[in-house]
């Protein structure tokens, strides 16, 4: 299940959806969450390329909100230190959560395709669906 959230993620990339739309809507379609998607994609909608100021990787910011989603609509009732314990997978996979630097190691064929933010969102969809079903695992 884990690979297949990560190719759905890296699908809606493909797409044309940025990092955060493709997480949100790979995770409505894995846990099947009862939200719009249109809804999803506009709340989504500016925070790529780290909210256009190359801060926060959008990838993280939409597998954060996609945890509160998950949270609410299936029940999970998880502490908010579950988003501290995101962050730091994200950190410990990718080096750092700042889209700058993360772009900065894609090199400049990785920048222009996106081929290496859409590694980061498929990544980024597998470590949100590993904590939770480790979650769910431990209750």
């Amino acid at each position: 299940m884990k690979e297949l959230m990560e190719e759905k993620a890296a699908g809606w990339f493909t797409k044309g959806y940025n990092c955060c739309q493709s997480i949100l809507l790979a995770a409505r379609e894995t846990y099947a969450l009862e939200m719009n998607p249109d809804f999803l994609i506009e709340i989504g909608r500016f925070f790529r390329e780290g909210m256009a100021s190359g801060c926060t990787c959008g990838a993280l910011v939409g597998a954060e909100m996609a945890l509160g989603l998950v949270n609410k609509e299936q029940g999970l009732n998880l502490p908010p230190e579950t988003a501290g314990a995101l962050h730091d997978r994200f950190i410990k996979a990718f080096g750092s959560s700042c889209c700058r630097v993360l772009r900065k190691k894609q090199g400049v064929i990785g920048k222009m395709t996106k081929q290496g933010c859409k590694k980061i969102t498929a990544g980024t969809a597998g470590l949100l669906y590993e904590l939770i079903e480790e979650i769910r695992s431990s209750n």
